[in-house]
């Protein structure tokens, strides 16, 4: 991509996520070289190399209920970053394909106003949930690593110095492993510490950017549509001889087209990584649901707090998907509308039979699925929580007994 076609309406909307895509070697139009690989690998071994700490803690640890809880939460997140990380990768050729058509869009549309309103209004939508999106992860990872070293300095320097020894005194990490906590002195847990928290920014930043990357392409694709709506329904307004109007049907008609294969791109990259990602947040909403009813019970205030930060983030990653899911379906839809709408009884006889088969096609919505099992929509979003409720439930009662 050259310094020309990467102007300010196109960095309006894909300025962020160029910068840390780019870090990642992920960014799909990047030149592949072998410092990209390298950074690429690095990052993706980083994330990897969480696991260990996990497995450490699950295995030979004799923690409660909402310790294993966050266990749970931890190998969860790592892995659906690491697929994150993965989906992007094998398809940057179409996500590629969808970003040099978006700078075509952003380039074509300066000389017209009402298109270009519409895709600024859309890619505002996306500019403020990028942001809203990033700086909450920013925020609860702040306050996390601020928890993390409030805890340690107050076992060094407020506990009685008779019982303070380098050897038995058990460090609070950021990411929980078990009786290795234990068994280190002061430097190695803040080598360690900084080692975990490197891991944890990454994987932070993956989970966050890739969602939103995904957001601003599907409401881009979104907008298109909506402008495409437009055309088709003026396109009959004004009288003309049959050839033209048969030239901007036919236009019209290839754009859609166009609009589908973006689409299908956007299907063939996300849609694993969308089922894997509504069922570990369906199962972490669940089990963050049980810790909060732990912490109420056991008036743990500070767990509680962390609780109901993440419970928000994850509420915020599950409607990124399905809010983005309902609004192409529901734009897609409005083409078989406008079609509808338009003037078509003042089209020459042979275009109003090719508009009846351009209706027929267009009646077929576009859909984004979460690993081809099911439609990702507002609907999905409503059984999640239900879903995730009756889960909490069945928890909490096998608890009680």
């Amino acid at each position: 991509m050259t310094d020309k076609r990467w102007n300010d309406d196109i960095a309006y909307s894909f300025f962020t996520h160029r910068i840390f895509l780019r870090i990642y070697g992920l960014w799909p139009l990047q030149t592949q070289t072998v410092f990209t690989n390298i950074r690429w690998n690095l990052f993706l071994i980083a994330q990897f190399m969480i696991l260990p700490f996990l497995l450490v803690d699950s295995f030979w640890s004799d923690k409660n209920a909402g310790s294993n809880i966050e266990n749970i939460l931890y190998f969860t997140s790592t892995v659906t970053g690491i697929i994150k990380n993965v989906c992007v990768r094998i398809n940057k050729k179409k996500l590629a394909t969808n970003i040099n058509a978006a700078i075509d869009d952003w380039l074509s549309a300066k000389d017209n106003k009402e298109t270009q309103m519409i895709m600024k209004k859309y890619a505002l939508k996306a500019r403020m949930l990028t942001f809203t999106l990033l700086y909450s992860a920013v925020g609860c990872f702040s306050i996390y690593v601020l928890a993390i070293v409030f805890i340690n300095l107050q076992q060094i320097y407020f506990m009685d110095k008779n019982l303070v020894d380098a050897n038995t005194t058990n460090w609070i990490l950021f990411i929980p492993c078990g009786p290795l906590s234990k068994s280190i002195n002061g430097l190695q847990f803040v080598i360690i510490l900084v080692i975990q928290i490197l891991q944890t920014i990454s994987l932070c930043i993956i989970l966050s950017i890739v969602d939103t990357f995904f957001f601003t392409m599907t409401i881009h694709l979104a907008g298109q549509l909506e402008v495409l709506r437009k055309k088709f329904t003026t396109f009959a307004n004004e009288s003309d001889i049959e050839a033209n109007y048969r030239k901007k049907f036919v236009s019209l008609i290839n754009r859609h087209s166009k609009l589908t294969e973006f689409y299908q791109n956007l299907e063939d990259t996300f849609n694993f990584l969308i089922l894997s990602q509504l069922v570990s947040t369906t199962i972490m909403i669940a089990l963050i649901g049980m810790r909060i009813n732990l912490c109420i019970n056991e008036k743990n205030h500070i767990e509680l707090t962390k609780s109901v930060l993440v419970l928000n983030y994850l509420f915020m990653q599950s409607l990124i998907f399905t809010y983005a899911g309902d609004f192409l379906q529901t734009k897609s839809e409005d083409i078989f509308h406008a079609l509808y709408a338009t003037s078509w009884f003042t089209l020459p006889l042979a275009l109003m039979k090719d508009l009846h088969f351009a209706m027929m096609r267009s009646s077929v919505l576009l859909r984004l699925t979460g690993g081809k099992f099911f439609y990702v929509n507002r609907e999905t979003m409503m059984y999640m929580l239900k879903t995730s409720a009756s889960y909490v439930s069945v928890l909490r009662i096998a608890l009680r007994n």
